[in-house]
């Protein structure tokens, strides 16, 4: 009993010394909550409907009560900060730390008193103020079963995260003699392996053409991210990020809250094992443990010699700028850290050794980045050691749509973007590998004959030269799965029309690459709700004429769907590059066909309920998971006229009444009189011969179609039809203006099929 008494009344005293922080926090929660709950509560009268104001006050209270409160995220890093220094501030007083330690009590006990009081003193304002909220809110008609399942909810996180954060500033308050010094320590654990990892991702970028970092892989995202996460604070905000609107989409947390327990739980006996033998004597020194003192300083002087050495070069491309950045930024950093350790300018130099050392190893570290010693971008494995690969081919498949419609809990729908590389490298199973190697080859190639004379355009590394005589271009990311298991990446910027074009065209035309590439080559047809087809130009593409094919049966819609992955696969380069698409095929399924039907009905009741959603949400969802439809999908075409679709003829019904073609202003001299300035200062001239608009409209393609065959063959020449729109007149007269236009329409023309009197007539 007497044990138990003298616990309660050491928390009493250490209370007592830091009442100033309990009344800081405090205030700051009352006024971060009820407060704020009692002011929003004004907005609900500036609504003329009671009802759509309560629900927006709601609204607001509960995103406010959240974990996603950002605001409320500050406040724990801020108050961690607090809680954590003040508890162990004694120690920084010789004094007083003789004072503590002269109480007949052992120190752990101490320390468990100490350490329970700077958790308490900010859990339980925190708790209070949420409640004293919700009940405001309760107050003012909110739901309070909402309220209070948020509220719990965020508490139960954001104190979680607090005692993680407020465990590392003790530790960190162990290690120091100093306030100042354990502030210092406090951010260089919050920041320091967030901001090794982010180097180590800045070399890997800049110096390795052929490293992606989302990529899977030892240096992928997917593990460097667990480097970042190697901070309270980072992880804090990590899971904030990964968690989303909670009150929306919530998001298992069991697994990361139990994790923080247990690192928390682990920092505070370590915490405690310090204070058992941290000396007296430590009191007022900035390390307490002598031990510790070469190992922070070399882990920081690399990291500021790396850091500034990078951007040196980064923003001068020379060696000698980096290794000037080394020397300057690992010098000053080892200075100061001497400064902070000793209190004494005469001990900048106090560790030369360790100095010559760091700026060395930071030397061999930036030469082996810069020249590729270990050989990363010249990569190339042999064609036994991959079990399989997954590519990713960008010009090949920049228009197919990666995602999904999503029902959310508060009743509206949203298209969800997945992640190109996350569908592609999980679903792509390719075993062509010496093919495969081919295209790799050419890919190595390519990048160390750039490597030291290259410019960037358009999202792609280049000659000068190169970049200008019309060569397909693109991004191939190769995903190898070795034998072993490991994966292994790269990612090459190269011409896929020139020495990789035969072992390119061979990879396209495999079912395997189709499969993994293209999403509807393996739905199946239980899966399919209905289908769309757009075979007429819709003004804004957003298939106000398209075709809803809703009333097929279940076989019907199998048989349609098996023709046209069958056409589709079957289609090959060569084709692509003469054929454009006719027409537009979605096979959707039953989530997006209720998504549709529940948009259309918001439209029709002028989104009042949610106008916030009205383009991001309903636009998406209209235009996502469309296919082209080429006019040799004989199958596919006579299924669809079967069921009254029209096929062909996607601009036919277009008023157009001049073509206009816009040509490069450095050709300006070669045009004559065909040709006006526009604020782009780019060169055009018209064709307003009817007969010679017919011999085009044989020809052209609607360039919104074009965009869904990226091997389309084109002629390098910008066409727009010029057009009467019946339903943007304006204050137009028909009658009046009937040579002239009030819209336009831009359309393709296929290479080498034009009529010769374009030319001509640009000569």
């Amino acid at each position: 009993m007497t044990s138990k008494n003298l616990f309660f009344k050491l928390m009493k005293e250490d209370l007592k010394r830091r009442v100033w922080a309990v009344a800081l926090l405090s205030l700051g929660f009352f006024f971060f909550y009820p407060v704020v709950a009692a002011f929003t509560a004004g907005d609900i009268k500036d609504y003329m409907d009671y009802a759509k104001g309560l629900a927006e006050y709601e609204q607001n209270l509960v995103r406010w009560l959240s974990f996603n409160s950002g605001m409320t995220v500050f406040l724990m890093m801020v108050a961690a900060l607090i809680c954590g220094l003040s508890s162990f501030s004694f120690l920084n007083s010789k004094s007083k730390v003789d004072f503590y330690h002269g109480i007949p009590v052992r120190r752990e006990k101490l320390f468990v008193a100490n350490f329970l009081n700077g958790i308490l003193m900010l859990a339980i304002p925190y708790g209070i103020c949420q409640l004293l909220a919700v009940l405001v809110g309760v107050s003012n008609g909110a739901s309070f079963g909402r309220l209070c399942q948020v509220a719990l909810a965020a508490y139960g996180l954001h104190i979680t995260y607090f005692i993680l954060m407020y465990s590392t500033v003790v530790v960190a308050a162990m290690l120091t003699g100093h306030l100042v010094v354990g502030f210092l320590g406090t951010m260089v654990f919050a920041s320091y392996m967030p901001m090794a990892t982010g180097l180590l991702v800045a070399y890997l970028s800049s110096f390795f053409r052929t490293y992606s970092f989302h990529l899977p892989g030892l240096l992928s995202e997917r593990v460097l991210v667990h480097g970042v996460r190697i901070s309270p604070i980072a992880e804090y905000i990590y899971q904030l990020s990964r968690n989303g609107e909670q009150y929306q989409v919530p998001v298992p947390m069991a697994g990361a809250v139990l994790t923080a327990w247990g690192v928390s739980l682990c920092l505070a006996a370590l915490s405690c094992f310090l204070y058992r033998k941290r000396p007296s004597e430590a009191a007022g020194k900035a390390m307490a443990f002598p031990v510790t003192c070469p190992v922070i300083r070399i882990l920081l002087t690399m990291l500021s010699a790396l850091g500034l050495g990078l951007f040196f070069y980064t923003m001068r491309s020379s060696m000698g700028w980096a290794v000037f950045g080394i020397l300057f930024g690992g010098g000053i950093c080892h200075c100061v850290v001497e400064i902070i350790y000793h209190f004494d300018f005469k001990k900048l130099f106090s560790h030369k050794l360790q100095l010559v050392c760091c700026l060395g190893v930071s030397l061999f570290v930036m030469v082996v980045f810069r020249y590729d010693l270990l050989g990363y971008d010249r990569y190339l494995p042999k064609a036994g050691q991959v079990r399989e690969a997954a590519v990713h081919v960008d010009r090949a498949s920049n228009w197919v749509s990666y995602g999904h419609t999503w029902s959310f809990p508060d009743g509206h729908y949203e298209w969800v973007y997945d992640s190109y590389d996350d569908y592609i490298f999980q679903n792509m199973k390719y075993h062509d590998i010496e093919n495969l190697l081919a295209i790799a080859s050419v890919g190595i190639e390519q990048t160390e004959n750039r490597r030291d004379r290259t410019i960037y355009r358009d999202g792609y590394y280049g000659e000068e030269d190169s970049l200008e005589d019309g060569t397909i271009w693109s991004q191939v990311e190769i995903c190898y799965t070795l034998n072993s298991g490991r994966m292994v990446c790269r990612v090459y910027h190269m011409p896929i029309d020139g020495k990789a074009w035969p072992a390119m065209k061979k990879m396209y035309e495999d079912g395997e690459f189709q499969k993994g590439t293209f999403p509807l080559m393996t739905m199946e047809a239980e899966q399919v709700g209905s289908v769309r087809y757009r075979g007429k130009y819709s003004k804004g593409g957003y298939g106000e004429n398209e075709v809803c094919l809703e009333n097929l049966s279940q076989e019907e819609r199998g048989k349609l769907l098996e023709a046209y992955q069958k056409e589709f696969m079957a289609m090959t380069v060569e084709e692509l590059e003469k054929e454009a698409p006719v027409g537009l095929i979605r096979f959707s399924k039953m989530i997006d066909e209720e998504a549709i039907r529940w948009w259309k009905q918001q439209e029709t009741n002028g989104y009042k309920d949610y106008p916030s959603y009205r383009y991001r949400g309903w636009r998406d969802l209209t235009n996502k998971d469309y296919y082209p439809v080429y006019s040799s999908f004989t199958e596919t075409i006579r299924l669809l006229k079967e069921q009254g679709a029209e096929v062909g003829g996607y601009l036919d019904e277009l008023d157009v009444r001049a073509v206009q073609v816009r040509v490069p202003q450095n050709d300006k001299d070669a045009y004559g009189d065909y040709y006006r300035e526009d604020d782009n200062a780019i060169k055009y001239f018209y064709i307003r011969d009817p007969e010679k608009i017919e011999e085009l409209r044989a020809i052209w393609v609607y360039n919104e179609l074009g965009y869904y065959n990226p091997f389309y063959r084109e002629e390098e020449v910008e066409v727009s039809l010029m057009i009467w729109d019946l339903e943007n007149l304006e204050d137009w007269d028909y009658e009046e203006h009937q040579e002239e236009w009030n819209s336009s329409v831009q359309v393709l023309l296929p290479k080498g099929q034009t009529p010769e009197y374009l030319w001509e007539e640009q000569r």
